[in-house]
């Protein structure tokens, strides 16, 4: 049987378990807010009579089964002061204890303990900012949920109180701020999803004694009637083989005489399947199944497992999965793992720059055309990857065949291209949405996907710059600030073009190591040609203390070199002299990221010391190159250079 409601002394009603929830209430009508609601509107307007400083965020799903959820997007979260003469104990309590269904009149009288409310947004997120009279103290979380996104909004919208909260408030700059998530447990959520009209079936189809999913098949559900079977609805299976079908209760109490007369003999549907693929029938129940105990009468929420005997055919497309940046593999290429170090494995490289992110892309998900797009966090939560962040891409050929000369025609797909002659042009949307093109005919056109998904300008979510004006060869730069790695987590999500409830994460690298510094006013050709350059990937910078001051003297029995290099992923370093009778070359102590210092002892190629007032007399080049453990996934650049000219002459 589905959750049922029992009338409670005071006027309530328990939802769910009858554990006992004190302080969890619920309301048939919302808290009214116009002006046939005055208390509530004097309540609002000395809100605004004060600014905020508690900031209260937090993330709500209902569930309907264990693996089938919902985000409240479109409810609205409402903070009541708490009246309970229990609170503590109310706080004190886990949520999942029991909702209370309250008489409509009460909500009304909470108005004057109004402390301020939010919309939840995308993926279940809310945000509100309470009054400046609110002082720390528990507060109950009441939810509005006439209006979520992706319902049909009932003839008599509901509000409840889920719980008491005692937030645990942390000191900022500009008040205080708190967090809190909560999944509703699917028995009161389904017991509020009926009140509401919703209903829902989630299940999974699999091929039968395994854990093999089918996807892109078509799942129809019927309720068995005592005069007509009456369609539930239907929907496709994912990749996962899991699918959901939304339906209200008018569906299943519909009969020849609807809407004027409606029957249902039972409170739920008695519920039978029908699978069909691309190649026709993979299983038709029985209408009697609908009559078996575990179908007959099924709740708001209906969870089920369905087996047919074989994948068909005509049902494999490519999944779309992000795995790679460039060449290198996020499980295997990088140490991509929560707590790794985001570098490569066995080279040791951070990434940088223009990144190619890649895997698969298929033209299909869910058996429909696809979109997808990128996001990181960069540790303020998921951002999308919009088109600001994005260098052009290709991510596919189009071809089509002409019946004459030339007999195939070929053009680029590129993301952020531009359409022409040899080019068809992706655009994404303002959120950073790609839709995979459908082109799927060589008379016609044919979109061949490359494996490219996205080219992404790292250094737009994650760059720093260094300012050595006033650093010379031979000091550290720490005065300047010593850069560091930045990490981000970077994941792909695809879902049915257009469909938001569709999306699924398809890949993820949680651990990326960036690396995006550049460095202004970084000291070139010491004494020699002194001149300061900016915008350097890295820092190498040389000079002569013999020429300090003359940068022209003559070199005769010394050449004491001073040396700065510096990145957070310094590689290595070589100091050498090209002129007569070399290469010669400096032995260097070991590398570090702030690498610094005075050197003395010249060595030849087979790193014996040479006598400085023995070099043949003549112009030498003095040169310091520094290697930089960087890579886009593809390249790594090249040797950041300084050198210097003198003479012996």
């Amino acid at each position: 049987m589905p959750p049922t409601l029992e009338p409670q002394p005071g006027g309530g009603e328990l939802l769910g378990d009858p554990v006992g929830r004190a302080g969890a209430g619920v309301s048939d009508e919302p808290p009214r807010r116009s002006s046939k609601s005055p208390r509530l509107t004097a309540g609002l307007a000395c809100l605004e009579e004060h600014t905020m400083s508690h900031l209260f965020t937090g993330r709500l799903i209902g569930l309907l089964c264990d693996d089938c959820s919902e985000p409240l997007v479109g409810a609205t979260v409402r903070l009541v002061r708490s009246t309970s003469i229990t609170i503590s104990s109310d706080a004190a309590a886990d949520p999942k204890h029991t909702a209370i269904v309250l008489e409509a009149s009460v909500a009304d009288t909470r108005a004057d303990d109004f402390l301020g409310e939010a919309v939840i947004g995308e993926d279940g997120l809310f945000r509100v900012e309470l009054a400046e009279r609110y002082d720390g103290e528990a507060f109950d979380v009441d939810i509005f949920c006439g209006t979520m996104t992706g319902h049909k909004v009932p003839p008599k919208p509901l509000s409840f109180t889920l719980t008491t909260l005692a937030p645990q408030w942390r000191p900022v700059e500009d008040g205080f701020v708190a967090a809190w998530s909560y999944d509703i447990p699917h028995r009161i959520w389904c017991g509020l999803r009926g009140r509401l009209g919703w209903w829902s079936i989630c299940g999974h189809v699999r091929v039968c004694d395994s854990a093999i999913a089918v996807p892109g098949v078509k799942v129809s559900a019927f309720d068995v009637d005592w005069l007509q079977d009456d369609p539930l609805g239907s929907a496709v299976t994912d990749t996962s083989g899991h699918f959901r079908i939304d339906y209200t209760a008018d569906a299943f109490r519909r009969t020849p005489w609807s809407p004027s007369i409606n029957i249902e003999l039972v409170a739920g549907p008695d519920v039978y399947f029908w699978v069909d693929g691309p190649t026709g029938v993979l299983l038709h129940e029985p209408r009697s199944r609908g009559r078996q105990p575990d179908r007959e009468n099924v709740g708001p929420c209906f969870c089920v497992d369905l087996c047919v005997e074989d994948v068909p055919p005509g049902t494999d497309q490519p999944y779309p999965w992000f795995d790679h940046i460039g060449s290198y593999k996020t499980l295997t290429g990088f140490d991509s793992a929560p707590g790794g170090t985001g570098h490569t494995l066995g080279d040791d490289r951070a990434f940088y720059a223009g990144l190619r992110l890649n895997g698969v892309l298929g033209r299909l998900f869910s058996g429909q055309p696809a979109e997808y797009r990128f996001e990181f966090d960069a540790g303020a939560g998921w951002q999308p990857v919009r088109p600001a962040l994005m260098n052009a891409m290709q991510i596919g050929t189009w071809q089509r065949l002409t019946g004459s000369f030339p007999p195939v025609e070929t053009k680029r797909v590129v993301v952020l291209g531009a359409n022409g002659p040899d080019e068809v042009a992706v655009a994404p949307d303002a959120d950073g949405w790609i839709a995979v093109p459908q082109d799927n005919s060589l008379t016609t056109g044919l979109f061949v996907p490359n494996n490219n998904l996205l080219g992404l300008d790292s250094a737009s979510i994650s760059a720093q710059t260094h300012d050595l004006a006033g650093i010379v060869a031979g000091q550290s730069t720490a005065p300047a600030g010593l850069a560091a790695d930045e990490y981000v987590a970077l994941r792909m999500v695809v879902r049915v073009a257009g469909q938001p409830a569709t999306q699924v994460q398809a890949g993820i690298a949680e651990r990326v190591a960036l690396a995006n510094t550049t460095y202004d006013q970084v000291q070139k050709h010491g004494s020699w040609v002194p001149t300061r350059v900016d915008g350097q990937l890295g820092v190498i910078s040389l000079d002569v203390q013999e020429l300090i001051g003359h940068g022209c003297a003559r070199i005769t029995n010394a050449l004491n070199v001073n040396y700065t290099a510096a990145h957070p992923d310094l590689g290595s370093m070589s100091l050498t002299v090209t002129g007569p009778g070399g290469p010669y070359h400096y032995p260097l102590p070991p590398i570090a990221q702030d690498f610094f210092g005075t050197v003395n002892t010249l060595l030849d190629s087979a790193d014996n010391p040479v006598t400085i007032a023995s070099l043949p007399k003549c112009s030498y080049l003095l040169q310091g190159s520094i290697d930089l453990l960087l890579t886009t996934g593809d390249s790594v650049p090249l040797p950041i250079t300084d050198q210097i000219a003198f003479t012996t002459q």
